[in-house]
């Protein structure tokens, strides 16, 4: 896992197309993740950079702070993500790729997921297996649709919606529990290479599937402010 890490970093890091690499750093009143807390309610640290090629293929990493309970200590989150887009007709994509989370505190959340999806002028789509969700013997889908209407040239409106279900466990637990939504609206202020994003994010319960108390799994205002390189 750690190799497959190290091998998208080296990959980035060796490219002779700099024009191609993005990223952006992040800091976040909470760390919501599908609907989901994983901060514990606190603000997150967050970064990611990526490598786009003129091929269809692109790779990247995501980090951030975690703490999934107040009696733990924070730990760091690592997601390596690699895939292929394609696109169709004008204004069209399709892509298909995986994702790999790592947790630097030995607790056994580490899972991977694979995903198709496609985007457009103003929509996105995916939908997400994972046979292992944040290791805890549930295989999950999760499908996701979001939409970003801009308004002005440093205005821009964003809405998401999510549906996660679990699909299968080895002693049938999935079938105790149901689909789980979550939701976003917000509106999002981009100077220069500056993006502050105010919005509300809510989730309709709590789900076993996450490490998290259920009082972190509520709707809630958070706030971003990022900045790109």
């Amino acid at each position: 896992m750690l190799r497959w890490l190290l091998a998208i970093a080296t990959a980035l890091l060796a490219t002779d197309s700099l024009a191609q690499i993005s990223g952006s750093a992040s800091a976040v009143s909470d760390y919501r993740f599908r609907g989901v807390s994983l901060s514990n309610g606190q603000p997150a640290a967050q970064a990611d950079v990526s490598y786009d090629h003129d091929s269809g293929w692109y790779e990247g990493l995501f980090a951030s702070n975690v703490r999934f309970d107040y009696e733990l200590k924070r730990e760091a989150q690592v997601v390596g993500f690699a895939g292929y887009a394609r696109r169709v007709q004008n204004g069209l994509s399709v892509d298909t790729g995986a994702t790999y989370s790592t947790f630097s505190g030995g607790d056994g959340y580490n899972y991977a997921e694979l995903h198709a999806g496609f985007t457009s002028t103003h929509f996105s789509g995916r939908i997400y297996y994972a046979p292992n969700y944040f290791g805890r013997d549930f295989r999950t889908l999760y499908a996701e649709l979001n939409a970003s209407q801009r308004l002005t040239d440093r205005l821009r409106l964003i809405g998401h919606a999510g549906v996660l279900k679990p699909v299968s466990t080895p002693d049938d637990r999935a079938a105790q529990e149901r689909a789980r939504v979550d939701l976003q609206a917000a509106v999002e202020l981009l100077v220069k290479s500056f993006t502050l994003q105010v919005g509300r994010i809510a989730n309709d319960g709590a789900s076993r599937v996450y490490p998290v108390r259920e009082s972190h799994t509520g709707g809630i205002w958070t706030v971003r402010l990022s900045v790109s390189f």
